[in-house]
């Protein structure tokens, strides 16, 4: 009896072998263990305590730049070197920064702030990124009295400054939701005799 079962058992288990060996060989290596989070395959590449990357929509705007959309300029006239100056894409002309401090905008001066205290756009508020980090206190002074819904223009020295976008990249954590950066740079407010003011006074002189 016993020697009647194990020719049983080992054709049992060499057939078991074989089906085993056709299917690696057929359909590719069979993997024990929980499937793959990320692919919901047994793959044994895969690595199930990672998250799934998901790649980011195309033409979807970078988080950390911020994109601004600005209306297209509703002047018509002849165009002035200085007004009218090309800027980067997506930022406010001379002429269109104006147009908007004379609409009542806020204007922000990013710029480092002993060049605030020589001289600013009349009514700017002084807000240095590094404010957030160093002295919040006064970030909050500047922000408490802008609404969150309110226009917005940023400067700093003009052209492809980083210091405007980055203030502006604070606000927006903040809520706020129409800021403008100015192309153009404080000395070309200057050039173009716009009013200006010296440390708290406002009176332009």
């Amino acid at each position: 009896m016993r020697m009647k079962t194990l020719p049983r058992v080992l054709a049992i288990v060499g057939g078991a072998f074989l089906i085993g060996t056709i299917q690696a060989v057929v359909f590719g290596p069979v993997t024990l263990g929980p499937a793959n989070l990320t692919t919901g395959t047994d793959d044994p590449k895969g690595d199930p305590n990672r998250l799934p990357v998901v790649p980011p929509e195309e033409g979807a705007p970078d988080k950390h730049v911020v994109i601004l959309d600005y209306p297209t300029a509703s002047y018509t006239g002849p165009l002035d070197p200085l007004l009218d100056a090309p800027v980067p894409e997506g930022t406010l002309t001379l002429r269109e920064a104006k147009d908007l401090w004379d609409l009542g905008a806020y204007f922000i001066d990013a710029r480092h702030e002993h060049e605030f205290d020589a001289g600013h756009i009349q009514y700017a508020a002084y807000l240095e990124s590094k404010l957030f980090d160093t002295d919040i206190e006064r970030a909050n002074a500047v922000m408490d009295s802008i609404p969150v819904d309110g226009t917005i223009v940023l400067y700093c020295v003009g052209g492809e400054c980083d210091a405007s976008k980055n203030t502006a990249a604070m606000l927006e954590q903040y809520g706020y939701t129409d800021l403008r950066i100015m192309g153009a740079g404080y000395e070309h407010w200057v050039e173009a005799g716009f009013e200006t003011a010296a440390g708290s006074d406002e009176v332009s002189p």
